[in-house]
């Protein structure tokens, strides 16, 4: 006896439906765990923080100071204002400490980052020196040495290094960093700058800092700029008049020069003046026009490292929220309140 059986099948417009509806599911489901991704980023990016504010922290008991943001020599491009380093000038004018070497530098030994720390010499330019017992070419440069410790994970360039700093063929790498220091409201003493904690030549003690260490930000965001050439991690100069501003530290409302000398415009660059403030930037910056403010790769706002080491997320509100006049200084916003350590603002929240 045979029996006959049939066999059931989708038809089109049931097979359609199905793949319509999965197709919904993974619209709705694309955004979740993009934000999930987002937030995963952002909280390793606040662990980068809590390391570098217990390295500073380290840094401050051994030496009875916070670093500077970065070191000058007596014969330096500007005559603008500046303090005397920490450990004054040798007999050449250059820092007893070393010239131009970033906070970062000064704080790798507490961030089991020894190896860079013991390969520099800090009697000779960073730029560019060679790791040890290695061939001494552009691969291997002592500044090539990068740091996860000191990227942001939002980041999606990779391990973010310069792949010819000297711009000479000679593959001469630098690695770059997502955090600078704080210098305060800007680079410069004769605008009211330099009030923060982390500027050129600072040796800022925690007693100096009588605005609270709860209510002063210290670290900041700012990816590396378009062209890879802004936020050099170790060492690092930036524009006129060559403070660091844009490259190893940053103020929160920084006076802005023009690069390369005013009046000229070279490719790749966008000729600035006046001031810019912490605001929403792009990676995708033909220009560089962003490497002159805080912002970072997270939605709304950035992470920021205040001096008693806690991490605070802030949101873009805090650089244009005018909160009133200080010492003489009108249209303060609250961050340029946060980035100063004595400016007698008074508690600051956001």
């Amino acid at each position: 006896m045979t029996t006959n059986r049939t066999r059931s099948a989708f038809t089109l417009i049931e097979l359609l439906v199905v793949i319509a509806i999965i197709a919904v599911l993974i619209g709705l489901l694309l955004p979740a765990v993009q934000k999930v991704r987002a937030a995963a980023a952002r909280t390793q990016c606040l662990n980068n923080f809590k390391q570098i504010g217990l390295s500073l922290h380290s840094y401050h008991n051994a030496f009875e100071r916070f670093p500077s943001g970065m070191q000058v020599p007596t014969n330096w491009y500007t005559a603008h204002q500046r303090q005397v380093p920490p450990r004054g000038y040798t007999a050449s004018g250059a820092p007893v400490e070393g010239g131009i070497y970033s906070w970062v530098y000064r704080i790798a030994p507490y961030m089991e980052l020894d190896n860079v720390y013991n390969a520099f010499d800090v009697n000779q330019s960073p730029f560019f020196q060679y790791l040890p017992n290695l061939p001494q070419t552009g691969d291997n440069t002592v500044n090539a040495v990068t740091a996860k410790t000191m990227k942001c994970p939002s980041d999606p360039r990779g391990d973010l290094v310069c792949p010819d700093a000297a711009n000479d063929g000679s593959n001469k790498k630098i690695a770059l960093t997502s955090y600078f220091g704080v210098v305060g409201r800007n680079q410069f003493q004769e605008s009211q700058g330099q009030d923060g904690i982390l500027y050129v030549n600072a040796a800022v003690r925690m007693q100096q800092i009588t605005d609270g260490t709860s209510n002063t930000v210290m670290v900041g965001e700012r990816p590396p700029s378009n062209n890879l050439l802004y936020g050099w991690m170790w060492a690092g100069v930036g524009d006129l008049p060559k403070f660091g501003s844009a490259d190893v530290v940053l103020g929160v409302r920084e006076k802005v020069g023009t690069f390369p000398t005013p009046g000229t415009q070279q490719s790749g660059f966008a000729v600035q003046s006046g001031t810019d403030f912490f605001r929403r930037g792009e990676v995708t910056d033909p220009q560089n026009l962003h490497r002159n403010h805080f912002w970072s790769l997270h939605h709304g706002g950035a992470n920021w490292l205040l001096a008693d080491g806690s991490v605070r997320f802030i949101t873009y509100a805090a650089g244009t929220a005018v909160v009133g006049s200080f010492n003489g200084i009108p249209n303060v916003t609250l961050l340029e309140c946060m980035a100063s350590r004595a400016g007698g603002e008074g508690t600051t929240q956001e």
